[in-house]
Order: C-alpha cells, then structure tokens, then sequence
C-alpha cells in the first residue's frame, strides 16, 4: 500500500505539472491578445488542460485498482486523447509563436 501511495503523490507531482505549464501557456495567450489587441484564440488552450486532466485522472485512478505495470500508459482511448491534445497543443502553440513574432508563412523564405 505505501508504493500505491507513493506512485500516487509522484503522479500528481508530475500532471499537475504538466497540466501547470498548460495554463501559463494559456495565460501567455491571454496576455498577449489584450495587450497586443490581436487575437490569439486563448479559450481554445482549455481544450487541452480539460483533455489532459481527464486521461491524468484516469492513469492515476489505474494506480490504485491495476495491479498490472505500468499503469501510466497503454489504454488506447487515453493514448488517442493525449495524441490530440499534443497536436493541438502543437498548432495552437505555432499560432502564437507566429502571432508574437509577427511572422508570417510568406515571410520565412
């Protein structure tokens, strides 16, 4: 019982990490759109803290009723929704980065 315990406090350690710098992420967009009076779509960065939540919360609820290893990985639906939330993380990132900088595709080359 005191491994569950342990690998319970270190998972929440670790997403709620991740799950932290999603949200300065998201207040970086927010910042940047009343300042710069440009629209960086920052509602949509909740999208990926809600997503991550959940598959967080259903690898830690496998901690305590799996005793199969590794239970931080390998459930199909949890790997899919992480799958988007990183895509989406990628696309709303570049976004911003290319909002912030002022860049635009015809731009770079």
């Amino acid at each position: 019982m005191h491994n569950v315990t342990l690998r319970i406090i270190l998972g929440v350690i670790i997403w709620g990490g991740i799950v932290a710098l999603q949200v300065i992420l998201l207040a970086i967009a927010r910042f940047f759109e009343r300042t710069s009076q440009q629209r960086t779509w920052y509602k949509l960065y909740l999208i990926p803290v809600l997503f991550t939540c959940v598959g967080a919360g259903y690898y830690l609820s496998r901690i305590v009723v799996s005793t199969r290893h590794p239970d931080f990985a390998g459930d199909p639906a949890m790997d899919i929704l992480f799958l988007a939330t990183g895509l989406l993380l990628i696309v709303l990132g570049n976004l911003l980065h290319e909002k912030m900088i002022g860049e635009t595709h015809s731009e770079r080359y």
